[in-house]
């Protein structure tokens, strides 16, 4: 071939090199071994060109949408460290920093959203001269801005009293402003901004969830790929250099021993006879009931220590003792937070349970323990602040519970000392039993510390924790407007500290789990965080009395009052109707109605593409088997010409 056409083949020929750099070999129809050398020829020469060159002369053969790309791919964060860590330690664990920056984005938004709508039009607008009619034993106008707390300015910060209570950062700070030509009001844009922002991340989160379980549908067991096509057709080629093939060999091996520890559980459980069934079974059952009873019993903890902490009316004059007062709740729920899980990774090896159930098991476990942590925090809570469920006599005059004479900002510390307390865990984990313990760990062969061993990368509880802190930030918004950007510094901190442990500290466990169900539990653990703090917050927007010293919403009896006056002196008479109309009683049985007619027909799609996969299943099996059956009447045809022959 070449030497019926020289040019074409020549490298030295000033066309085919201009060819080469502006086209991809692999269009070229070259053989590999030729393909190989001029790859390796064109490397020499990049490698090797002067300085004096032109830039654009050497940018000649990279297209210029390829290099806006590798740009703004620079810009992306953490986006070269997620590679490495998904190449060493596997997808799973690679998808818990992705959530970490997932949610850094989110705060960010947030803190965007509130500086620009609700700090910078209270800060700069004026300030109204209107003075309101207090109830004598319901307040004092000053309250919110007063130092209530003789502590040190340190101490303040972990608590969010003395000077904090004057800042952005709570709800008692935040006052009446005039309305800048009636076009902006502050009132509302305090009152919707968190709303909004709450409800725009919840439908994010269903769709990515309702997507995720989508696609896990699809790459279910049955409709896997086997392990020979993984093997075999599973490496990109494309991959060029030592270091990025090494990572992409150690990535390529954790998928696979992911993929053989699922098959091995399955043929395990195939061989299991019907009495063993029965009795992993029945200890099933056994174990969740030990694991509801400790649920129960932690958070009949957490409901006392809540009762504790606000029947202090006044605080110790130790500010240790103070301190140790005020953040009992955020302890005991530590405890209960620390102690729980591990009792449900122990018990979970005995069910068992395939490696990717156990830690989906494990995950749900935890979950409903942080939520429901929570829920009872909030429980307690309004039952002292709002007497909700309990008897209504200290909340008869003002609404509220007068000795919480500003109880939204009350609220709001509440959350802040729990984000903080939540976030202080981590440095003194990593600074007083991680670095410690691998210390001891590479200096010393004690058989104490050989059984210890070293810290283990805990994938759910390492979620669970982030997931958590998060919720405290949704559920704080309103009472605490700056919490997105408390959270944003948490989260920067702990992701190095969490890289510096996974490669230095920490061992990964020797149970690898795949990543298809993991992004999605993450992003429905975050819904169901949200959903747990939603639903209280729009209770108490739309029935709590909002408290007569401070605040935005001092006249109204409750906060969402403010909306409906605006909308009733805003919008035309029609659109008033169809708003009465749609907020009736026929109108949510229409709404349900229309809902449940949605929901049937998606139902029955989804039915309908099932048994569309199944058909196409079947046929795809039918052609192997046609193509087999041709394969061995060609082998009996060739074996009988043979004979004949002889």
């Amino acid at each position: 071939m070449n030497k019926k056409n020289p040019k074409k083949w020549n490298v030295g020929d000033k066309g085919w090199g201009t060819k080469v750099k502006n086209n991809d070999l692999r269009n070229n129809p070259v053989a590999l071994k030729e393909k190989r050398r001029l790859r390796e020829l064109r490397q020499s020469e990049d490698n090797n060109t002067s300085f004096w060159i032109p830039w654009t002369q050497k940018q000649q053969c990279v297209p210029a949408w390829n290099k806006g790309k590798q740009v703004l791919s620079s810009f992306i964060l953490w986006e070269k460290t997620l590679t490495a860590i998904r190449a060493k330690f596997g997808a799973s664990i690679s998808s818990y920093f992705l959530c970490l920056r997932f949610l850094l984005i989110l705060n960010f938004a947030s803190l965007v959203l509130t500086t620009s709508l609700i700090i910078f039009p209270t800060t700069f607008l004026n300030r109204t001269g209107h003075h309101h009619n207090y109830i004598e034993p319901c307040g004092n106008s000053s309250v919110n801005l007063q130092s209530q707390s003789s502590q040190s300015p340190l101490l303040d910060v972990f608590t969010g009293e003395g000077f904090m209570q004057g800042t952005f950062f709570f709800y008692g700070h935040y006052i009446d402003v005039m309305e800048h030509k009636n076009t902006y009001s502050v009132r509302l844009a305090y009152l919707l901004t968190p709303f909004f922002f709450l409800l725009i991340c919840s439908l994010f989160l269903l769709q990515c969830t309702v997507k995720g379980i989508t696609q896990r549908r699809v790459r279910s067991r049955q409709y896997r790929t086997s392990i020979s096509s993984k093997v075999f057709s599973g490496w990109d080629f494309c991959v060029r250099g030592t270091a990025t093939s090494i990572l992409k060999q150690k990535s390529f091996s954790n998928h696979i021993k992911s993929h053989l520890a699922e098959e091995h559980w399955f043929w395990l459980t195939a061989q299991q006879s019907l009495s063993k069934r029965v009795r992993i079974l029945t200890l099933r059952v056994f174990l969740n009931c030990v694991i509801l009873t400790l649920m129960a019993g932690g958070f009949y903890l957490i409901y006392l220590a809540t009762g504790v902490s606000q029947d202090f009316e006044e605080r110790p004059d130790d500010p240790i003792l103070s301190l140790v007062t005020q953040y009992l709740v955020p302890i005991v729920i530590s405890l209960v937070l620390l102690i729980l899980p591990y009792f449900f990774r122990l018990l979970v090896k005995f069910e068992g349970l395939s490696p990717s159930a156990e830690i989906t098991l494990t995950l749900i476990r935890c979950v409903f323990l942080r939520l429901g942590t929570l829920a009872i925090f909030l429980f307690s809570l309004g039952q002292k602040i709002l007497c909700l469920g309990d008897s209504k006599a200290p909340c008869q005059i003002c609404g509220y519970n007068r000795k919480f004479q500003c109880w939204e900002t009350s609220v709001g510390q509440e959350f802040y000392k729990l984000s903080m307390f939540n976030f202080l865990e981590l440095p003194v984990e990593f600074l007083f039993l991680q670095l410690p313990r691998s210390f001891l760990f590479s200096r010393y062969q004690c058989c104490v510390i050989r059984w210890l061993g070293k810290a283990k990368f805990h994938l759910s509880q390492n979620v669970l924790d982030t997931v958590y802190g998060q919720t405290l930030v949704w559920g704080g918004m309103f009472y605490a407007p700056l919490l997105p950007l408390l959270n944003l510094i948490f989260i920067f901190i702990t992701f190095y500290i969490k890289k510096f442990s996974l490669y230095h500290l920490c061992d990964v466990s020797k149970k690898l789990f795949q990543e298809s169900t993991l992004r999605i539990q993450f992003y429905f653990v975050l819904l169901l965080g949200l959903l747990t703090v939603f639903l209280p917050l729009s209770y108490l927007l739309t029935n709590a009395r909002p408290s007569h010293s401070c605040g935005l919403f001092t006249d109204y009896n409750t906060p969402w009052e403010a909306v409906q006056n605006s909308t009733r002196s805003t919008l035309p008479t029609i659109a008033l109707t169809v708003l009465t109309y749609l907020t009736s009683d026929i109108g949510a049985y229409g709404l349900l109605l229309i809902l449940s007619l949605v929901l049937t027909c998606y139902v029955s799609r989804v039915r309908q593409n099932e048994l569309d996969v199944e058909q196409l299943r079947d046929h795809l099996s039918n052609q192997i088997e046609d193509k087999e059956f041709l394969v061995r009447r060609l082998k009996e045809q060739d074996i009988q010409s043979n004979t004949t022959d002889h």
